[in-house]
């Protein structure tokens, strides 16, 4: 019996090496990047459901994005960090450009949303400005990662710089967003809460966001202690006093 259960173990380790001969003449005859992707198969994972695996890309590709930037980011790139087939992230998203948009529309939803609630808790148009620059803020630096997204990675557009650039369903969301800021600065302007002189409410309203979006991108691509910056409730606190001292009607 003990010679038998010999035998037969050394069949099998007989066996492994002949396998595990042919596999390696089997790579010797591929590319590298053919056998990077046959052994990545290994690591593949088990499929899941439709809905936990385009949010795991999802997540996989903002990352990515995050890091790299558009340009240097692939499909292929994403699959393989998710450990999916390329083929098979096409199933949920058909482009690159599919996903950066998707992720883009999130971001300024998510946006949308608290600038929603700020609107429902001010008291008076003042209130309302002091509240949406603490809360933009506060939206930008507890989010950094889908404030890049929707703000400062952009796609290239290899279009003629006069002709305007079209908005993908992400952009659609923003400029919507937008539009809420700029028929805030027109209501503003007819209570009497704002000056009207400056400009058209698109025109304050490019501004007002400009001097926003300025501070939060600097607290987020240059954070403590690559700065020495305040407190940013502080931050949020004298730059919505200054923006007030600029357009408040007198």
């Amino acid at each position: 019996m003990i010679i038998y259960l010999q035998d037969k173990f050394s069949v099998k380790r007989e066996i492994g090496l002949h396998l595990s001969f042919a596999l390696e003449g089997f790579l010797s005859t591929m590319s590298k990047s053919e056998r990077t992707y046959t052994i990545s198969l290994a690591n593949r994972k088990s499929r899941g459901s439709g809905h936990e695996r385009m949010g795991e890309i999802l997540a996989t590709a903002k990352a990515l994005f995050v890091e790299h930037g558009f340009e240097n980011v692939s499909t292929r790139k994403i699959a393989e960090k998710v450990g999916i087939s390329q083929a098979a992230l096409f199933t949920y998203y058909k482009t690159k450009d599919e996903i950066f948009s998707h992720l883009v529309r999130d971001a300024f939803t998510e946006l949308g949303r608290s600038l929603a609630e700020i609107e429902a808790q001010a008291s008076d148009g003042r209130d309302w400005l002091r509240r949406c620059v603490a809360g933009y803020i506060a939206f930008g630096l507890g989010h950094p990662d889908e404030y890049r997204m929707a703000f400062m990675i952009m796609k290239p557009h290899h279009r003629d710089p006069e002709l305007p650039v079209p908005l993908g369903p992400g952009y659609q969301v923003g400029m919507a967003v937008f539009g809420q800021l700029t028929a805030k600065m027109a209501q503003l302007m007819k209570e009497g809460v704002i000056r009207d002189d400056l400009g058209p409410p698109a025109l304050v309203a490019q501004i007002v966001w400009g001097s926003i979006h300025g501070l939060v991108s600097a607290l987020i691509t240059r954070p403590k202690p690559h700065f020495p910056w305040d407190d940013p409730g502080v931050l949020a606190r004298i730059q919505a006093e200054m923006l007030l001292s600029g357009l408040e009607k007198r």
